[in-house]
This record gives structure tokens, C-alpha cells and sequence, in this order.
């Protein structure tokens, strides 16, 4: 029998648990506000396409911040990408289709020239810009005319730095990208026996070009040393270190007053190449600072569907419907991934992609993922991927009629392009719904700008890298914008989840991808903010808007920021210099010689402490 003190003591503890299991989960559904968007009023920004800075050849003679082209800026290849290069620093660029239009002016001196050499007249232009060392101006040749041509071509070989041309073409095993030069540290793109063949995507044949003893790589041809001693005979006296007797892919000379930089190969043809440009300005002068974007977006693609489409096959390769494979296995996976990495999700709803057939989205599904999205600090955007046979402005319409039945005050802020074109996304944002919309994420696209404003003053968000895909040349990218702007977005599409092609699509092989090559993009990079699409697009506002003034008297380097809102980011690069204090400003060390700079005041003073290594450039004999 009971006594009462031991039925009292039961019935107390049986409370107590009561209370610790129910009450914080009754708590949490109270102040949990999941109707609203709390990045509305948070990821705020003043700043239009009106407020986008636009250098002109005024500030170029204020800030020194000025390069000339010649090429055509607007080709998309490799102009398009100097002119976006140019809009990002904030440098005035100057075009020119040949070298012939351009005449130094020695009172305003660019600080580089930069070559398409499908622009150049071979048996003239080569003199010219070797005379343009003379005043002091550096050289890009952004790519090289062919083989044949720069073996007649003794003027460009010593312009270039090429001591010698071994081969023709040869194909090498990989490619090594040297420490110092773009942010992340040495990397070497060659394939080992855990790897698949398809991972090397780069470029492998090349002509075998040998730079110079005074010349400095930056990124070359692997292969055995075998290999090399097979094509290879040092010449008599000829004491050259091993890198440089590689294929030679991105260098450069010290030529007269004047540095000459070449990439053999396409490596500049593209919007990745934006922060291989930035590293060579840094390899100009003794340090280099520069404004970035600061935002690393993890963006869910496709996510929730909100009906139970595809049943039939889903029952025969889960054994459950898909509301069951997306709440007990697929958002436990992306929030591990996001928690062990610390990022921020935005995940973009699909409410249905066919509304052809008989099936209807939940409203009891989306309210129990935007709890969920709440809890974990996540965005939900809404996304445009759809099924061809069906008018995407009918879906829209449907989506819109649904999301404003069960969360009829949720602003949406970001959208994903998807399959839309750029005419059906200009008419899907005049929807009232849509009229807060700010961002507008869309897929990677290698000719395009990577961030700029569009749709009539919406920020159009580039993503950067399939979650389910880590090439070499992927690899490279990632490292290349993320020199340039601190910026990544990395996009995770569900949709072959619910939509399966074959096995590979399954949730259990996709997520062992994503989760390792999660980590492994940004593993490097991890100074950078984890954003979500609101934040980033504020971000990205910020970046277009402010324009800057930089100066360095002994140590300090003192930086003056216009169109100053709230915060800036920048990064200082520097040749071993280290930042031993800041005012206006808060810093953290990326790597050695890099640091992210957040501004908190528009004047900020940087103090530096000496390197214990001097950077020095030894010039030919």
C-alpha cells in the first residue's frame, strides 16, 4: 500500500516531468511568430540601383584606383569579366579595341594594362607595350595568342618572361595553384585513386612554356619528374628552380619598371577569374584593401513540395510518401549539415510543381516547416522551378492564392529564378504578393555579373557551386570570388529527391555529397558571415553603394568610406604584415597576410606591425 507522502512525492515528480517536457514546448509555440518574416525588418538596406557607385575618371585621379582595356568590354568573355572586375573595386576602367587608341597620359597613369590579345597587332603593338614599362605601368595579358605565333615572337617571349618553349602542347597530370595567391591557400587539382575522373574538369593540355629564373609563378602543370626529363634538357649554366621548369600557367616578369603578368589559357574568360585579378593587384604594391560582400548563403532549392506528388515511385523506393521522406530524413540532414557548419538556410518552398493534377499543397505542412524554419534562423523564399507543360504564371498564381490563405502576412523577400526566364520573372514580380521582394536568386551563370541590381532595382544573387557537385574547376571558382568578394552561395536542390532519375538521386547518396563538399568549400573560409538571401542582398547593397579613399602614412593605413551604412566589409592583404590594431573598425585573421576588415565607422585607422620577413623582387641580371 501507498502511504500519502510517497503518493504525494510520485505525483510531484510526475508533474515536474509534465512540466519539463510540455511547458518549454508550449512556450516555444507561443513566441514562436512563424507568419512573419524576421528579416524583414533586420536585413533592411536604404540603398537602390540609383545608389550603385560608378567610378569615374574624377575618382580615378582622387583614389589612383584606375586600369585601361583593350579588348571589347562587352563580349562576355573576357571583357565582360574585367568590367565587372572593375565595378566590384571600384576602379575607373578605360576600353580601348586597340592598343593605338590608347595614349598614357603621364600625369594619370593606370595602374595596369590589361590584354585580349585577339585585339593586338602582333608585328606592332608588342614594342608598344613594352614601352609602356618604361613608365612604370604593369601588364595583364589576360590570355596568349598561340603557340606559333609567340614562338616567331622574340620581343613577346622576353616581354612575357618565357625563357623557353619545351613543347607545343603537352598534358599534364594536374595543376598546382601556389600559396599566396588567391585565398585558400595552395591547392593541387590532380586526380588520386579515391577520386572520380569526372572531379577534373580543368584544362589539362597547354603549351609547355619555361618561365624565367626572375620570374614568379603562381599556378602551373604538374607531372613526374620523369615525364620531364623526357622533353626536358637544362641548357649549360642554366640554374633554375624546379617550378619554374614546369608548364607555366599563371606568372609573372619584372620587366623594366614594370611587372608583366600572362595566364596561359582561359582562365580569365569567365567571372571566376575576377579574384585572379585581384591577386595580381595585390603582387603590385606592398599591400592591397579592398571592400567585399562578407556573405556565405546556403540556399535550399525546392524545398518543402507541400503535396504528395510522385507517390507510386516513392512507396517503391522509400516505402513512404514524400511529407514523410522530407520531415523524418531529408530536414534532419540539412539541419545537421547547417548546425555542424554553422550556417544560415534559406529555403525555397515549392508548394506544388504540377497543379494539373488531382493533389493539393498542406496548409498544415507549411506551417509546420515555417516553426521549424523559425527555430533554425532560416529564411523561406519561394521558388520558381516548375514543370514546362504547365504556364508558370498559373502556378504563380496558385502559389500565391495558397501562401496567402495559411500565411497571409508573411513578406517574401527572396525568390529563385528556377527554370524562368528573365520576361516571366519580370511579370511574375508585379504580383502583390511579391511587391517586398528584394532578392532574386538564380543559377550560375558564367558570362553573367555575379551580383548587380535587376527587375527594376532588385538585387539579382548569383549561386556559385552545385551542394552535390565539387569539381577542381568548381573548386578554383569558389576560391576565386571568394578572393574577390568574400561571397559564395551554394545551392541544394531537393527536387530529384521527390523526382528521381536514377538511384544516384536518393537521399541517402545526395546528402553524403552535400555534407562532405559543404564542409569542404567552405572549410577555408570560415571568417566570412553566414548570411541568409535578405542578409546577403543588404550586404550586397551596401557593397554596390560605398565608395572609398585609402591612405598609408608609415604603419597606419587610414581608409574613408562614403556612402557609409550601418557597416563595410573589406579585405587587407598584405606581404606578411600583420594588423596589430584597429579604430573604427573590427578585424579577424583569414590566413596569413589576409584579414576581413569589418568597418563600424566610415573613418577607420589600421595600425600594422612589421613583417618579420621582408617581400622583396629580384629583377633579372
Amino acid at each position: 500500500m501507498v502511504s500519502r507522502r510517497n503518493f504525494f512525492s510520485i505525483t510531484l515528480i510526475m508533474l515536474v516531468v509534465v512540466f519539463m517536457f510540455q511547458v518549454p514546448e508550449i512556450i516555444k509555440n507561443r513566441v514562436n511568430n512563424y507568419g512573419q518574416n524576421e528579416y524583414e525588418e533586420t536585413a533592411d538596406s536604404t540603398f537602390t540601383a540609383q545608389s550603385v557607385h560608378l567610378p569615374s575618371a574624377a575618382d580615378a585621379k582622387k583614389s589612383a584606383r584606375f586600369v585601361v582595356y583593350i579588348g571589347d568590354e562587352e563580349d562576355g568573355f573576357v571583357g565582360g569579366m574585367v568590367k565587372q572586375w572593375s565595378l566590384y573595386t571600384k576602379r575607373y576602367l578605360k576600353s580601348c579595341k586597340s592598343v593605338a587608341e590608347y595614349v598614357p597620359d603621364k600625369d594619370n597613369l593606370p595602374e595596369a594594362v590589361l590584354v585580349d590579345t585577339a585585339y593586338l597587332d602582333m608585328d606592332k603593338d608588342i614594342s608598344v607595350l613594352a614601352g609602356y614599362t618604361d613608365l612604370g605601368i604593369n601588364l595583364i595579358f589576360c590570355n596568349l595568342p598561340d603557340v606559333t605565333e609567340v614562338s616567331k615572337n622574340p620581343k613577346l617571349r622576353k616581354l612575357l618572361g618565357i625563357n623557353a618553349i619545351i613543347r607545343d602542347r603537352i598534358t599534364v597530370e594536374g595543376i598546382r595553384l601556389m600559396d599566396g595567391f588567391l585565398l585558400g591557400g595552395i591547392r593541387e587539382f590532380i586526380l588520386d585513386e579515391t577520386m572520380e575522373e569526372t572531379q577534373q574538369d580543368l584544362n589539362l593540355a597547354m603549351p609547355w612554356y619555361r618561365i624565367s629564373g626572375g620570374a614568379k609563378m603562381f599556378m602551373h602543370g604538374m607531372m613526374e619528374d620523369e615525364e620531364m626529363e623526357k622533353y626536358y634538357m637544362m641548357s649549360n649554366g642554366d640554374v633554375i628552380m624546379k617550378n619554374q621548369n614546369l608548364p607555366a600557367i599563371i606568372w609573372r616578369n619584372k620587366y623594366q619598371k614594370a611587372m608583366v603578368f600572362a595566364v596561359n589559357g582561359d582562365y580569365l574568360s569567365s567571372n571566376a577569374g575576377i579574384g585572379i585579378l585581384s591577386s595580381m593587384m595585390l603582387e603590385m604594391k606592398d599591400y592591397d584593401l579592398y571592400p567585399v560582400i562578407n556573405a556565405q548563403n546556403l540556399t535550399v532549392l525546392n524545398f518543402p513540395d507541400l503535396a504528395d506528388e510522385n507517390e507510386a515511385e516513392l512507396m517503391e523506393r522509400y516505402s513512404q510518401p514524400l511529407k514523410a521522406i522530407y520531415r523524418d530524413i531529408v530536414w534532419p540532414g540539412l539541419v545537421s549539415v547547417a548546425q555542424q557548419n554553422s550556417n544560415k538556410m534559406t529555403c525555397m518552398l515549392t508548394p506544388q510543381t504540377d497543379y494539373e493534377d488531382d493533389l493539393e499543397p498542406e496548409g498544415e505542412t507549411l506551417v509546420y516547416y515555417m516553426k521549424l524554419f523559425q527555430e533554425q534562423n532560416a529564411e523561406a523564399g519561394l521558388s520558381g522551378t516548375h514543370v514546362r507543360e504547365m504556364d508558370i504564371s498559373e502556378k504563380l498564381d496558385e502559389d500565391v492564392k495558397f501562401l496567402d490563405k495559411v500565411v497571409p502576412d508573411y513578406s517574401v523577400l527572396s525568390l529563385y529564378q528556377g527554370n524562368m526566364t528573365d520576361e516571366e520573372m519580370a511579370d511574375a514580380l508585379k504580383r502583390k504578393k511579391f511587391a517586398k521582394v528584394r532578392t532574386v536568386l538564380a543559377d550560375y551563370d558564367a558570362s553573367a555579373q555575379l551580383v548587380s541590381f535587376q527587375w527594376d532595382g532588385i538585387v539579382r544573387q548569383s549561386g556559385i557551386c552545385d551542394g552535390y557537385s565539387h569539381t577542381f574547376g568548381e573548386d578554383l571558382r569558389m576560391m576565386s570570388i571568394q578572393t574577390a568578394l568574400g561571397y559564395s552561395n551554394i545551392q541544394v536542390d531537393i527536387n530529384p529527391v521527390a523526382h528521381p532519375a536514377s538511384d544516384e538521386d536518393s537521399w541517402e547518396k545526395l546528402s553524403r555529397k552535400y555534407a562532405g563538399n559543404t564542409s569542404t568549400y567552405w572549410k577555408r573560409f570560415r571568417k566570412f558571415q553566414k548570411t541568409t538571401l535578405a542578409e546577403s542582398d543588404m550586404r550586397i547593397r551596401r557593397f554596390l553603394a560605398l565608395d572609398y579613399q585609402q591612405e598609408r602614412k608609415g604603419d597606419v593605413i587610414s581608409l574613408h568610406i562614403s556612402n557609409f551604412e550601418k557597416e563595410a566589409s573589406f579585405v587587407l592583404r598584405t606581404h606578411g604584415e600583420k594588423i596589430e590594431q584597429a579604430k573604427g573598425a573590427e578585424f579577424e585573421k583569414i590566413e596569413d597576410g589576409a584579414y576581413l576588415v569589418t568597418a563600424t565607422e566610415p573613418e577607420v585607422q589600421l595600425v600594422l606591425e612589421e613583417a618579420h620577413d621582408r617581400y622583396y623582387y629580384f629583377e633579372d641580371k
